[in-house]
């Protein structure tokens, strides 16, 4: 798995690449810990390149979300596909954060 993260702001992006499993869960959390500054109020995390996610990496996207929540912040789950989409949507991740594909996300959002 490779992770990359950019901040422009208050704004951060992440990155994903390859699966996220139990395996990969610490290194998915010190890097969003360190990506995700004091003043960050919006987290994009890209899913373009993310083939699978275990139980184990959606308990980080719920920690990520609740950081942001305790900022009066949001995540958006960006460019899942199908499967991804319909995990998400079955734990009801779009009833609090919005899951969109490329075509819907804002142009000020840096994903490439």
């Amino acid at each position: 798995m490779d992770i990359q993260a950019e901040s422009m702001g208050t704004h951060c992006t992440i990155r994903i690449r390859g699966k996220i499993t139990f395996e990969h869960c610490t290194d998915l959390q010190g890097r969003i810990d360190a990506a995700v500054g004091a003043d960050t109020r919006q987290v994009t995390v890209d899913f373009k390149e993310v083939p699978f996610i275990d139980s184990s990496g959606i308990g980080e996207i719920l920690r990520l979300y609740r950081l942001m929540r305790e900022r009066n912040g949001d995540v958006t789950l960006a460019n899942p596909n199908n499967k991804l989409r319909t995990l998400f949507t079955i734990y009801r991740f779009d009833k609090f954060m919005k899951i969109c594909g490329e075509s819907e996300i804002p142009a000020n959002v840096p994903l490439r």
